[in-house]
């Protein structure tokens, strides 16, 4: 085979590759944002289709979703003037039936081998060094998209079941409606959302909209905003410490960061739980012998129920009045929700700030959480609530820590956890 062939070759076989690409997570990747973080923060896939107007234009034209798309529209139209008024009635329409996700899928498959150049640019540029999919980066780019089309549809139908039907969910206690839901009030409310969208029903080109626009109406009507809460933290209670990470000299401290999990307050007047402040006093002595140069503590706005504490800004503040430790040494992950999250979301902060990945984490908690996190059980719950492991070579050293290293399948959205995905 002469040399230019041979070139001719080896660039289409690259061609033919780039649209397979099985990379994952960037460093340099820096996530795009559209109007509503909660959207941003649950379904990334349709922020970055926000920022795509040729793929927005070739799904709103395609017959059989836009078909769906009007389905939807009419939905919120005839609510707006029927008579259903029970949550069952004017919700259950919005959520996504095994059968619509069949059809959505198809459709998409079909789009995508048509329209492949479009897809995988989308893909490659955003989905896959977002790190937002993290666990699908092994997949081929025809898979992987409709993985991410998936999470959409376990997201919009969590929220809907939650929010808008009264299904007792993964976490009640602290995850649910603010109202009695099936109570006249709420379904006032509910009958009052479809009339509100349905005056924007006409301005939804995109198949997904209409479902979308229902479930942030519910989170809405129940406050839930938490995920959006402190965002962007980088640029908010982050600032001065994320600024630091990149003068930091990691070979002069033993680990990376000390990371302590929140423990919530059972009163609406307690700040700090007694708990919470045993564990900041055990980390304050740690970041006083020089074990790292950042303190992560993790906790958000969970105990008691609609409580208005988020627990990692308490947690910052008394570290700082009480024990004089710098702003500029502490990071705050004001969205975690358990002591699952604590870790995993500790991690994301690690991973996009720049940390070492090569270097330990410590894990400093009160005895009762590390006998708890030591266990084989806590290892069984990751795996069954987040589907991995949000660390490796976990390794208990005292009563009090457990050294451990971050695990990029942290970043992996989660769309059975709305309030923090």
């Amino acid at each position: 085979m002469n040399y230019k062939l041979f070139s001719i070759l080896w660039l289409s076989i690259l061609y033919a590759l780039q649209g397979q690409a099985q990379t994952g997570f960037q460093p340099t990747y820096r996530l795009l944002a559209s109007e509503n973080r909660v959207v941003d923060k649950n379904f990334y896939l349709l922020t970055v289709l926000q920022h795509t107007p040729a793929l927005q234009k070739i799904i709103s034209q395609d017959a059989t979703l836009k078909a769906m798309l009007h389905q939807r529209i009419n939905l919120l139209k005839a609510h707006a003037q029927d008579t259903c008024n029970t949550p069952e009635s004017l919700m259950s329409g919005f959520r996504w039936s095994s059968v619509d996700s069949l059809q959505f899928i198809s459709a998409l498959q079909t789009l995508y081998n048509h329209n492949q150049a479009v897809f995988d640019q989308l893909i490659n540029a955003h989905l896959r060094p977002s790190g937002c999919y993290q666990r699908f980066t092994t997949l081929p780019n025809n898979e992987l998209i409709v993985r991410a089309w998936s999470q959409y549809v376990l997201g919009i139908n969590y929220i809907i079941d939650q929010f808008g039907l009264g299904k007792k969910m993964r976490y009640p206690r602290i995850d649910s409606a603010n109202y009695p839901v099936h109570g006249r009030y709420y379904r006032t409310v509910l009958k009052d959302i479809c009339a509100y969208l349905a005056e924007q029903a006409d301005t939804m080109t995109l198949v997904y909209q209409p479902s979308l626009a229902v479930a942030m109406q519910l989170m809405d009507a129940n406050d839930r905003d938490e995920p959006a809460r402190h965002e962007p933290m980088e640029q908010r209670d982050n600032q001065k410490a994320f600024a630091r990470v990149k003068l930091t000299k990691w070979q002069s401290y033993s680990y990376a960061a000390i990371v302590v999990p929140g423990n919530g307050p059972e009163l609406t007047t307690t700040p700090l739980s007694p708990l919470n402040k045993m564990r900041l006093d055990l980390v304050a002595a740690r970041y006083r012998k020089g074990w790292a140069p950042f303190v992560v503590v993790s906790g958000g706005y969970c105990y008691p129920f609609r409580g208005p504490y988020a627990e990692a800004v308490e947690m910052k503040r008394y570290l700082m009045q009480k024990h004089a430790l710098p702003e500029s040494a502490i990071l705050i992950d004001p969205h975690a929700r358990h002591t699952t999250t604590n870790l995993r979301n500790a991690n994301r902060i690690l991973i996009r700030y720049g940390f070492p990945m090569d270097k330990r984490c410590v894990f400093v908690t009160t005895q009762s959480q590390t006998d708890y996190a030591t266990n084989s059980a806590f290892d069984d719950r990751n795996r069954r609530e987040l589907g991995y492991l949000p660390y490796r070579d976990k390794h208990r050293i005292s009563p009090h820590d457990i050294e451990f290293y971050p695990t990029q399948e942290s970043l992996h959205m989660d769309p059975n956890d709305p309030l923090d995905p």
